[in-house]
């Protein structure tokens, strides 16, 4: 059974980099609702490509990273993203790696419990909501994953198992 690995010792961390990069992008206002979730859908291509090696601690790090780029909750991030993860190496075990349609629908389940636990976190501390509008960075991720994965495929490498 072939294993990946990525390309460079530093090829996972250099992803999360530009992953942030592109979640920081000022943008009107209108757009950024449509904005894909690029740390989750980053988080959730390493967890199905390098699922043995993938650590909870980095990934809470990073979502405190996040908290403190945003102004958000402390923590708020950090959660999400441990439940991305941590979701994305389940679930994964339970799916054929190459199935699109399968990665699809983890992916939609994957986001959709990391966009209800914002949400939720939301709600509670402010007290208000953009409703349905909400859930259309849920959408555009769906629709950009195919191409972003394809994209993080570079940076990983495929070679024999002993």
């Amino acid at each position: 059974m072939p294993v990946k690995d990525p390309r460079f010792p530093g090829a996972v961390l250099l992803t999360l980099i530009f992953s942030i990069a592109l979640s920081i992008i000022p943008l009107s206002e209108s757009i950024a609702l449509w904005r894909p979730e690029w740390i989750a859908l980053t988080l959730v291509h390493w967890a199905l490509v390098i699922r043995d090696r993938i650590s909870l601690l980095m990934v809470f790090i990073l979502g405190l990273v996040v908290d403190a780029l945003y102004g958000s909750l402390l923590g708020q991030h950090a959660l999400g993203y441990v439940l991305v993860t941590y979701l994305a190496v389940r679930l994964s075990l339970r799916m054929t790696p190459e199935a699109f349609l399968q990665q699809l629908a983890l992916l939609f389940a994957i986001l959709g419990v990391y966009m209800l636990a914002n949400l939720w976190m939301q709600r509670v501390t402010t007290g208000s909501s953009l409703g349905l509008l909400h859930w259309a960075s849920l959408l555009s991720s769906i629709v950009i994953w195919p191409v972003y994965h394809s994209l993080l495929g570079y940076f990983h490498m495929q070679r024999k198992a002993l």
